[in-house]
């Protein structure tokens, strides 16, 4: 969208007729008066691409400073654009739903639909609540799975969003992208719905058919499924945002989603008769189709749900939800690959479900309560980027890619040689016991020590440099150089170091 061509004499005074209030030129962004001739600007209302030739009624008249702010953007974009930083502003997470409650102005703006399948005519009738009129609409038969869906243009009020299907939150940049190119393009595809229980859940393109009501559009093309296998939907989503994907869920999103199906087919399991594990539950899923990784990855991601949904479970304030940025040091993604993977025991276990469970919980509430140690001992009343004080800067040092892979290496040794667990098969299920408070007194104290080492003072280049490597056993070596080892945490701690090698 190209600069607006510059209005001629006599566009301009008709412009700046239309844009005069009690004998003054306003800016139309603030409606303030523009009090000097040499501020008036001109600019358009519209993306140029609204209009093949010049309109004196798409242009405004705006000051210098607002003209320079809105850059070649048109009014109406610029306007769009600040709503949108407010929305997104609040904190919270968005999605399309939120986008109907904005747009449409109304606390509960989605309405029901009532349909009527003709089977023998492979027809469907739709009754909109608003007006009462029936369309009909041909069906056709999806060649793979069998599932009925029709086309449909439908109202953005008989459209919800699917929180089964569509967890992912709305991303601003994206919908500001495709915000601005639909509203000088065409939808070339239709969102894709289901069609259950008189309502419409819309489970893909949540953030076109955003735009769309962003842009002021009033229908929406979408594809609808009638009654589809909800368990088979979910797990066609899952593997077109993993393998094939183009945008991915993010890694939060996409284990509590394996955790949902767990729930499902874990409760299939155990209703069937014989002794019961998760050995057993991985191989009960092979025999339905899963692939062994898949079987796995329920498992896996039902353990990792259970401590990121767990209330006492104070690090998640520092984990961002939808991607990473510097207002957070963590994300779901750096948890799971740097924590969850080093102190989580990897399924399946191969002993009956009661004991694995009496387990596994050992193991969620031990995962928890070191968590909140290293919360207390990196990040409570540190992590403050607005401030970006030195209490800030010592935290963000702690949590660089290089340093956070390093000292939760250093920190499990240090955990198993407390437990005195030296037996390799042992350490790699290193939380799966009940731990004794006299344990978790020195475990603290180590933590307490690792992160009073001055190297995470240290503001030089240099040290900043070094914390980023990626290559973990060099970070490794390079904090034990600087006092932060497995000998040196125990020795501080109280223990015998000359029993334990690093």
């Amino acid at each position: 969208m190209s600069a607006h061509p510059e209005p001629s004499l006599k566009d301009k005074k008709i412009i700046l007729s239309n844009n005069t209030v009690g004998n003054k030129v306003i800016c139309c962004v603030d409606k303030k008066p523009i009090n000097k001739k040499s501020e008036i600007e001109f600019h358009h209302l519209r993306p140029l691409a609204f209009d093949n030739s010049f309109n004196e009624s798409n242009f405004i008249t705006v000051c210098k400073k607002h003209h320079k702010e809105m850059g070649e953007l048109s009014f109406s974009e610029y306007l769009a654009v600040k709503e949108m930083e407010k929305f997104f502003g609040s904190g919270n997470t968005k999605k399309l739903n939120d986008v109907l409650k904005l747009k449409l102005k109304e606390s509960n703006p989605v309405r029901h639909l009532k349909a009527e399948i003709k089977s023998k005519e492979n027809k469907i009738n739709i009754f909109l609540e608003d007006s009462g009129d029936a369309a009909i609409f041909p069906l056709s038969s999806c060649p793979s799975t069998g599932f009925k869906y029709f086309y449909m243009v439908l109202p953005v009020q008989y459209i919800h969003n699917d929180e089964d299907l569509q967890p992912r939150p709305l991303e601003m940049t994206r919908l500001w992208d495709l915000y601005r190119h639909l509203l000088v393009n065409s939808q070339l595809t239709p969102s894709v719905c289901r069609l259950t229980e008189n309502k419409v859940l819309l489970f893909d393109g949540q953030h076109k058919a955003a735009a769309q009501i962003w842009a002021g559009r009033k229908d929406i093309e979408c594809k609808i499924y009638i009654e589809p296998d909800i368990k088979l939907l979910k797990e066609t989503n899952l593997a077109a945002h993993d393998k094939l994907r183009q945008m991915p869920f993010f890694t939060s999103i996409l284990i509590n989603k394996w955790a949902s199906i767990f729930a499902g087919e874990w409760k299939e399991y155990m209703s069937k008769k014989g002794s019961k594990s998760e050995s057993g539950f991985v191989t009960f899923l092979i025999g339905k189709g899963k692939k062994r990784p898949s079987a796995i990855n329920m498992i896996e991601s039902n353990i990792y749900d259970s401590i990121i949904e767990d209330r006492n479970n104070f690090i998640i304030r520092y984990v961002e939800e939808s991607s990473s940025s510097n207002k957070k040091p963590l994300t779901t993604n750096r948890l799971k690959q740097i924590i969850f993977k080093k102190f989580i025991a990897l399924p399946p276990l191969d002993i009956d479900i009661e004991e694995s469970d009496r387990l596994r919980e050992f193991e969620r509430k031990n995962v928890v309560r070191l968590l909140n140690l290293i919360t207390a001992y990196t990040l409570t009343d540190r992590w403050d980027p607005d401030k970006n004080d030195e209490n800030h800067k010592l935290s963000e040092r702690i949590y660089l890619g290089g340093s956070f892979k390093a000292w939760t290496g250093i920190l499990k040794d240090v955990i198993a040689t407390v437990l005195e667990l030296f037996d390799e098969n042992d350490r790699k299920e290193i939380f799966l016991r009940e731990i004794g408070e006299e344990k978790w007194e020195s475990i603290e104290n180590c933590i307490k020590m690792m992160f009073e080492r001055r190297i995470w003072e240290d503001d030089s280049e240099e040290n900043y440099n070094m914390l980023r490597i990626s290559n973990d056993s060099q970070v490794r070596k390079y904090l034990s150089r600087r006092g932060v080892s497995v000998n040196e945490m125990l020795s501080r701690s109280g223990f015998d170091a000359d029993n334990f090698v690093d």
